[in-house]
């Protein structure tokens, strides 16, 4: 019995650290979203790789839709030529446990091969959503291609806070 404990807490410490190691600036955890990409990180950045297909990349947990206006910056730099497309995409749902289904996408402009480039997202969440994933995927040139496995960086900063929709008054005498 206590070797199944050990090996239980071994488990779940190894589970922690891939979780943290695999998070942008302390925010949620990511994940591959196929098993047939690359993800790592490299200080800050984010590093993936992605194979042909669909588009394919790494993917948040769920996030609460947050109470007050909000974005985030995606700074997303595309080294290989293999890769036709990346982007960030933001994922609305209408539950936040479980495995519920999107209902809604929010995607930000397309980067492409030999291009750096730092998007803003604003966090408007359609009606009906109470939490939201984030990806950054990409689709490669030829269906059966594989990118490097540093094809694509990003350096996603925290959420923030984004001032209402006021637009600008001026006093006239």
């Amino acid at each position: 019995m206590p070797k199944v404990i050990v090996g239980l807490l071994c488990a779940l410490g190894v589970a922690a650290v891939l979780a943290v190691a695999a998070s942008a600036e302390g925010g949620p955890p990511y994940r591959r979203t196929t098993p047939r990409g690359s993800f790592g990180t490299d200080g800050p950045e984010l590093v993936v790789g992605v194979p042909g297909g669909r588009a394919w990349g790494i993917e948040s947990a769920l996030i609460p839709v947050p109470d007050e206006r909000t974005g985030l910056r995606a700074t997303v730099e595309v080294s290989d030529p293999e890769v036709r497309e990346a982007f960030v995409r933001i994922a609305w749902y209408d539950r936040a446990t479980g495995r519920p289904r999107q209902f809604a996408l929010t995607d930000a402009r397309f980067v492409r091969a030999g291009e750096t480039a730092t998007l803003e997202l604003a966090l408007d969440p359609p009606a009906g959503a109470v939490a939201y994933r984030v990806r950054v995927l990409a689709r490669l040139l030829t269906p059966r291609a594989l990118s490097e496995p540093d094809a694509i960086r990003v350096n996603l900063s925290a959420p923030f806070a984004r001032p209402a929709g006021v637009p600008a008054t001026r006093l006239l005498p």
